[in-house]
């Protein structure tokens, strides 16, 4: 049985990083995650995760790491992130043994549910994966911003995306992403990203 739950202790949150910066090849700052929302999945123990992820709602936001001070200033103008300020989701990863699981489904219920308790504002997700975005691109529907640079915290330059929903958005991606994963299996799901990419392309 999966579990899941909201860590706090430096020990876990260490561990947390750790799982985190070896899937997903990119660091992650302790202090950060002391300042976020940090939720584990699991079964045996807390410390054996099999998944998580973050929830920021500022001041210091990793999504916007990337940036140089005129873009950060050019995507607050342009969204008003100075008058209502965003959340990100951040540090999102899975265990190569379970991102094809069934279960996974229950994750980003959980997720949205996070989500729903959020106070109100804009919900952002940052990411250099070109399928990753795809994938959000229904939860996140508008991207905000898209240019190649470095991103420090992976050390090398690459492609960045930043994408921008509310929590009706969200509600809805979730919805079609859980219907088409739980219905039609993984291989299903695989093939509707690739049509959204194909979409986007044409």
């Amino acid at each position: 049985m999966i579990r899941t739950k909201i860590i706090r202790s430096e020990s876990l949150l260490k561990i947390y990083a750790s799982n985190y910066s070896s899937l997903a090849h990119n660091r992650a700052d302790l202090e950060y995650f002391k300042e976020s929302k940090v939720r584990i999945f699991f079964r045996e123990s807390e410390e054996k995760m099999l998944a998580g992820f973050c929830i920021n709602s500022g001041p210091n936001y990793r999504t916007f790491l990337p940036l140089n001070p005129s873009q950060l200033q050019k995507l607050y103008h342009d969204h008003r992130f100075d008058r209502k300020k965003p959340h990100e989701i951040t540090c999102l990863w899975i265990e190569k043994k379970s991102q094809h699981a069934t279960w996974i489904i229950f994750l980003y219920f959980i997720l949205f549910l996070d989500v729903l308790c959020l106070h109100p504002g804009p919900l952002i997700f940052g990411t250099h994966g070109k399928n990753i975005s795809t994938f959000f691109s229904i939860p996140f529907p508008k991207t905000i911003f898209n240019e190649k640079l470095f991103v420090p915290t992976k050390g090398e330059e690459c492609d960045f995306w930043i994408r921008k929903g509310s929590k009706l958005q969200f509600l809805k991606g979730f919805m079609v992403l859980a219907t088409i994963r739980f219905f039609g299996g993984n291989k299903t799901l695989a093939r509707f990203r690739l049509w959204l990419d194909k979409k986007k392309a044409s």
